[in-house]
């Protein structure tokens, strides 16, 4: 099991805050494990570190400027491993590891984010120009590093309104969706404690749509070898 900490907008634009503890679950992890605690998001006033943004702050996105609905938080802890965690490492992107100002700093990532692959055979083979890929994928073990932190660290996830990316230290990063991972949940009860941390939504269905097509490093690679 794991603790989760998580702020909702509700619709009369009070904040909903609360700890909830659940499994320690890939379905569960990903929604609160993206950036981690320092990293840098670019509202309307100007970057604010991802600790310090509440439910109701304006983020630039793909989308245009949109209201932060959802934030989830969870702790990174070092030594701590479980076979059904996906969480037993993080992901260092060094500064311009994907080229001038990309990122213009170090990252420290949770296996949670995704960011954008664009390539130009992806209009006709795709119907579009970009792909969300995770960035565990793109590891080379000397630009973007699995790393083991020696101490703990807080990790945190956002959801807007609607389903977009964000740009994080010159790098394209996808907000929180949970995707197809909901598919494979068939217990009731499960998907239940699941909706239970989102006190915003009321069904299932009010993630909406992705806004993007989630794959990974090695589809891309087989599809553009095909």
């Amino acid at each position: 099991m794991r603790k989760y900490e998580v702020a909702a907008l509700l619709p009369d634009l009070s904040i909903s805050m609360k700890q909830q503890v659940a499994p320690a679950l890939p379905l569960f992890e990903e929604a609160c494990s993206a950036f981690a605690r320092g990293t840098l998001i670019q509202t309307l006033r100007g970057p604010v570190a991802v600790e310090d943004l509440l439910p109701g702050d304006y983020i630039e996105t793909s989308r245009g400027t949109q209201s932060i609905t959802w934030i989830g938080s969870t702790t990174y802890v070092p030594g701590v491993h479980s076979e059904e965690s996906a969480l037993d490492s993080l992901v260092r992107v060094t500064a311009e590891a994907f080229g001038l100002g990309r990122p213009g700093v170090d990252l420290l990532l949770g296996q949670a984010a995704r960011m954008v692959v664009t390539r130009t055979r992806f209009r006709a083979l795709l119907g579009q120009d970009s792909v969300l890929v995770p960035v565990i994928d793109e590891a080379d073990w000397d630009r973007i590093v699995p790393v083991t932190p020696a101490g703990g660290v807080q990790l945190y996830h956002l959801m807007v309104q609607r389903h977009a990316t964000i740009r994080v230290g010159g790098l394209e990063m996808e907000t929180y969706h949970p995707g197809k991972m909901l598919h494979s949940v068939t217990s009731p009860n499960m998907r239940a404690l699941f909706l239970s941390m989102f006190d915003n939504l009321s069904e299932l269905q009010d993630f909406g749509e992705l806004s993007m097509t989630r794959s990974s490093r090695e589809a891309v690679d087989n599809l553009l070898a095909s």
